[in-house]
């Protein structure tokens, strides 16, 4: 987002029409506010356009759910397409991969259908943290031991 054309706050609310012109005029149909005294700069774009994004990312989701029920398709896209995407994927256990695949797909459908995006970079987040966990064959043993008993109350963090 940092490519798109920038308006400041003020811009947009004192002179509204050239702003909305330049808004209409950039090929990215999209521009950058920003908000002086903020980090949190604003992307202002038609309602159409928003629309049209949520459309790709819903048949985006359609055609992953298309090639996951595909046996042939699903193989490919597990062993050759995902890395490519995610290249942590292969630390993952043969079975994880399916499950990260699967659960993507799910997870990106549901988002889709809300409109919220967080879900997704969350899971996507998990299953890094997994795979990091199994690229870590100290870490891996120490996580996948047997219990061996009450190792008593946890302190609270920051508790001397």
């Amino acid at each position: 987002m940092t490519d798109l054309p920038e308006v400041t706050f003020s811009d947009l609310l004192q002179r509204p029409v050239e702003t909305v012109e330049k808004l209409k005029s950039t090929r990215r149909q999209a521009l950058r506010l920003r908000r002086r005294g903020s980090e949190d700069d604003l992307v202002l774009t038609t309602v159409e356009r928003m629309s049209e994004n949520h459309q790709i990312v819903v048949l985006t989701v359609r055609v992953l759910r298309a090639v996951m029920g595909n046996p042939e398709t699903r193989s490919q896209l597990l062993n050759e397409l995902l890395p490519q995407v995610f290249p942590w994927i292969t630390f993952l256990p043969p079975g994880g991969r399916g499950e990260f695949a699967q659960e993507l797909v799910d997870m990106m459908d549901a988002s889709a259908d809300l409109r919220v995006s967080a879900p997704v970079l969350t899971l996507i987040a998990q299953w890094r943290n997994t795979a990091e966990i199994y690229a870590d064959p100290e870490l891996l043993a120490i996580l996948t031991s047997p219990e061996r008993g009450d190792f008593g109350p946890v302190p609270r963090p920051n508790a001397e």
